[in-house]
Order: structure tokens, then C-alpha cells, then sequence
């Protein structure tokens, strides 16, 4: 079995927050933090930096480390096509523009169609993966303590 890390990241400018817009199997719209696979040995911290420039085209720096979810998908048939992004662990990190300039994305993640930035009270009209994130993303920005989100068994 293949566990697969991802680092993401929560960017808040001006009271917004920046998603990855997607699209599902089903043809549906969803949202995800930007962020991705952890390379081996590379640094979780370096991971989530990285793959926030790949799929934004924002540099970032890392505030600190604020959530773990873990993500299991349970469909048999999805498992067999992608063996090492069937369960996963999301390491959730708070971070901030480094500056405003923004670089061509070079690596969008397969289903992602763009990236934005959401009005933070909006949140709760998205379609936002992991599930738990849409519940409580207000409570891990404003926490002091990292938070555990739990496992969510994706169909």
C-alpha cells in the first residue's frame, strides 16, 4: 500500500483565500488548497513551497504547520488506476505571498483548471476537498495549535 504525503497550503490575502478550482470524474466543480506530493527526501516545508510556485505561480513562505487530514479513497477501480493517490495524507501548513508578483504556473495538478481567490465568506458554498476543510478552516486560521481533521473515505 502507498501512502503518498501532500503538503498544502492556506494563503488569506485581503480577507480571500487562493484555490485550486477543479474538475471531478463526474464533471463537477470542486476546490483544493494548492500544495502536492512530497518528493522523497525532499522537506515537507520545501515540498509545499514548491508546489504552491508549480501550481500558482505564488512564492510563498510558511507561517507554521496548522492541520493533518488523512484522505481515503475507497473505490476499487480508482485504487488500480492510481495506486499511489488513493491515501493520503495532508499536511496543511498556513503561509503567506512572499511578494505580489505572480509567475506562469509550470505543473497544474491533473484536474486543476485554475487557481483563485475566494472570499473567505464564501467558503461554505464550495465544493472544498478534503471535506473537513470546509468546516473548519476558519477554525484552523484562527488556532494556535495545530489541528487533526481526521480521515475522510472518499467513494
Amino acid at each position: 500500500m502507498a501512502i503518498r504525503n501532500a503538503a498544502k497550503a492556506i494563503i488569506i490575502e485581503n480577507g480571500k483565500v487562493l484555490l485550486n478550482k477543479c474538475i471531478g470524474k463526474c464533471n463537477e466543480i470542486y476546490y483544493d488548497l494548492p500544495g502536492g506530493g512530497q518528493n522523497q527526501f525532499e522537506e515537507m516545508e520545501d515540498a509545499v513551497k514548491r508546489e504552491c510556485l508549480e501550481e500558482s505561480g505564488y512564492r510563498i513562505e510558511i507561517i507554521r504547520f496548522a492541520a493533518l487530514a488523512e484522505e481515503i479513497y475507497d473505490d476499487s477501480e480508482l485504487r488500480k488506476q492510481y495506486y499511489d493517490y488513493t491515501h493520503r495524507i495532508h499536511h496543511i501548513f498556513i503561509a503567506k505571498l512572499t511578494d505580489k508578483s505572480v509567475y506562469k504556473p509550470t505543473e497544474t495538478d491533473m484536474h486543476q483548471l485554475e487557481c483563485v481567490w475566494v472570499d473567505i465568506n464564501n467558503i461554505s458554498s464550495l465544493d472544498l476537498r478534503p471535506k473537513p476543510l470546509k468546516i473548519k478552516l476558519i477554525d484552523i486560521i484562527h488556532s494556535e495549535k495545530p489541528l487533526y481533521l481526521g480521515t475522510v473515505h472518499v467513494l
